[in-house]
C-alpha cells in the first residue's frame, strides 16, 4: 500500500490536507504561449492586398500548405481592411471563408511565416501565398467570418495536418477594396 507524505512547507512537495486531498499551487500556461516561449509559434501574414473585380465577385487571398512533419494548430485568424471600398455596394460585409484541401497547383506571391520568439531561428516548413491561384475548393466551408470593415481577430481552434493545406477566399460585393487577413499558430513538439 502506497503512503502519500504531507510535504506542506518544504517547498517541493504537495501538502496533504487532514481529508487526504492534494494541495499543490499551480501555473497554467495555455499552449500557444508555451509553444511561443519555446520558439514554435509563427505568425502568417498577407500584409495589404488590392482586390479589385466585378461585383460580385469570390478570390483567394491566403493558401497554406503544411510541408513539415508535425501538425499545425492555428488558434487564431485576423482580418484587416483599409475602408476604402468602391464600385456598387461598399456597405455589405465581405464574406471570408475557409476551405480545407484544395485540389490544383497554387501559385502566387510569397508570404512570410514569422516566429513568434524574437531571435529564434527556427524555420516553419509552410508553403504560404497570397491572391493563390491554380486551386478548386468543393463542399463548405469549414470557417466564414463576415467582415464589416476596420481589424478583427477571433480565437480559432483547428489542426493542419503534415502535408495538408487551407485556402481563405472572401466573397465582395464591392468593385476593389484593400484588406489583409492571417493566422497565429504553432507546430507541435
Amino acid at each position: 500500500m502506497s503512503i502519500i507524505v504531507d510535504g506542506t512547507g518544504s517547498g517541493y512537495r504537495a501538502a496533504v490536507d487532514s481529508e487526504n486531498r492534494l494541495k499543490t499551487d499551480a501555473v497554467v500556461e495555455d499552449a500557444f504561449v508555451h509553444a511561443a516561449e519555446n520558439g514554435r509559434a509563427f505568425n502568417i501574414n498577407t500584409f495589404e492586398l488590392d482586390i479589385s473585380g466585378s461585383s460580385p465577385f469570390a478570390k483567394p487571398l491566403l493558401y497554406v500548405k503544411n510541408n513539415g512533419t508535425t501538425e499545425l494548430e492555428m488558434v487564431g485568424w485576423f482580418i484587416g481592411e483599409r475602408g476604402n471600398r468602391t464600385g456598387s455596394d461598399t456597405t455589405t460585409p465581405i464574406l471570408f471563408e475557409m476551405y480545407g484541401s484544395p485540389t490544383g497547383t497554387a501559385s502566387g506571391t510569397d508570404v512570410p511565416v514569422v516566429n513568434r520568439r524574437i531571435g529564434d531561428p527556427r524555420v516553419f516548413d509552410l508553403e504560404c501565398l497570397a491572391l493563390p491561384t491554380g486551386l478548386s475548393t468543393s463542399g463548405s466551408p469549414l470557417l466564414y467570418q463576415y467582415h464589416y470593415g476596420g481589424r478583427a481577430f477571433g480565437t480559432v481552434n483547428f489542426t493542419v495536418p503534415a502535408g495538408a493545406s487551407i485556402v481563405i477566399s472572401a466573397n465582395f460585393a464591392c468593385d476593389s477594396a484593400s484588406l489583409y487577413t492571417g493566422f497565429t499558430g504553432y507546430v507541435g513538439e
